[in-house]
């Protein structure tokens, strides 16, 4: 499943990369990463994978459209997500959005 979301990310345009960027992109970006297990357990035994993670967008576009697309993209998905923090970043004018979600299979 995350492979989907994965690929789902990448539709709507925008450059993600695993964990981090060796050099941040010019425009908007983001990125995504696991950060915990959260397998279902049935009888004591791991039945179903889960894994829980954070996607982060970087964006100066105050109109919303990175934030429209991104949650179709997991909406389409039927995943558990919710948009975690909006922040703004001084130092760098980037709008900065970070959601969490857990996707299982």
């Amino acid at each position: 499943m995350l492979e989907d979301l994965v690929i789902a990310l990448n539709s709507t345009g925008y450059s993600f990369a695993h964990y981090a960027w060796s050099k941040a992109p010019d425009g908007d970006y983001g990125i995504y990463e696991e950060e915990s297990g959260d397998d279902l357990v049935a009888d004591g035994r791991h039945v179903e994978t889960g894994t829980n993670g954070y996607i982060h967008f970087f964006t100066r576009d105050p109109s919303g459209a990175p934030r429209t697309a991104i949650e179709a993209v997991l909406n389409s998905l039927c995943i558990p997500w919710g948009l975690d923090s909006i922040q703004y970043e001084n130092d760098t004018g980037y709008i900065h959005y970070e959601w969490s979600f857990s996707v299982y299979g």
